[in-house]
């Protein structure tokens, strides 16, 4: 090969940031180093990879664009081999990019990063968060190594470990006479006015709560944040459904109360996903191994709410 691993890197940055200046910034380097790797690259394949359009920077050309997709490939490969060989020495130790779903994040996040940092110091967490249908799309283009999300939107491509199944409860303004009760029939509120959380996966889930009861929500509001859910709730607008019990969602002193759905109500699996490829890294490995030692601890246990909670 007659370009460098590091030449590589210069390259990915040119067509990531789409300028060789912003690349020279960001890989700490002077602007000739990324030109000279992009001209080494060029004149090494035989073909230009980029148009130079002047004031405006670089754009790839259509023979850059596949290039480029096989040299990120290549690196994402590299990163993870570079960390499972330094892995054999102690330790796992590098970069690990998480991913979790957004509403959950606040709740499932800190025990688990807490104990990452208690057992693996040298792995360093580049978090990030998001719906379903964009941690599973992370996932598959490599922006990801692991996710902490429900296995419903999941592909079978993408292996699965459920930590716990998150058994759908109800939250109600305090002041409603449900919410005094041990638990909630959805046909004695289904014509109430609902709050409904509407992001990729979830509305078809929640609306088949009511569904298999022969039953359709009335749903007034509709929101994709946990935290404006939870204050249309409290402001009195309607219930909602939610799967993951936060610590002040109980009490009822925050204007809404949490209450167990009655009956059988489905209980989709939470757990960790992860890029097929990546199977044997140690830090992929560790991070289930961390996710399973809560599990079995009961370290999820304040976050359910369901028939035996």
């Amino acid at each position: 090969m007659k370009f460098t691993l590091k030449q590589l890197r210069y390259f990915d940055a040119a067509l990531r940031t789409g300028s060789i200046a912003r690349a020279a910034e960001e890989m700490h380097i002077s602007q000739s180093s990324i030109t000279a790797a992009l001209d080494l690259i060029e004149q090494s394949l035989g073909a230009d990879l980029f148009r130079r359009i002047p004031a405006k920077g670089i754009v790839a050309t259509r023979m850059g664009t596949e290039v480029g997709a096989r040299v990120a490939g290549f690196l994402e490969q590299a990163r993870v081999f570079e960390s499972d060989l330094m892995s054999l020495a102690g330790d796992p130790t590098g970069t690990l990019r998480l991913a979790c779903y957004a509403p959950t994040a606040p709740y499932v996040l800190p025990p688990i990063l807490k104990r990452l940092a208690q057992y693996y110091p040298d792995i360093r967490i580049d978090l990030m968060e998001g719906d379903m249908a964009q941690i599973s799309e992370r996932l598959t283009n490599g922006t990801v190594d692991v996710a902490l999300t429900y296995g419903t939107l999941t592909p079978q491509s993408q292996p699965f470990h459920p930590l716990f199944g998150a058994y759908p409860w109800v939250l109600l303004p305090s002041d409603w006479p449900e919410a005094q009760r041990a638990s909630v029939d959805l046909r004695d509120i289904a014509d109430r006015p609902m709050v409904l959380l509407d992001l990729p996966g979830t509305e078809p889930y929640f609306r088949s709560l009511f569904e298999a009861q022969g039953l359709r929500p009335n749903v007034v509001h509709s929101t994709k944040s946990s935290s404006v859910l939870r204050g249309l709730v409290a402001g009195q607008f309607g219930y909602s459904i939610l799967n993951i019990c936060g610590p002040n969602d109980r009490d009822g002193r925050t204007g809404y109360t949490a209450r167990p759905m009655a009956g059988d109500p489905e209980a989709p699996a939470f757990g960790v996903a992860y890029a097929a490829p990546l199977k044997q890294s140690a830090m992929v490995q560790a991070m289930l191994s961390i996710g399973q030692n809560l599990t079995a601890e009961g370290g999820f246990d304040h976050l359910l709410m369901g028939p035996d909670r």
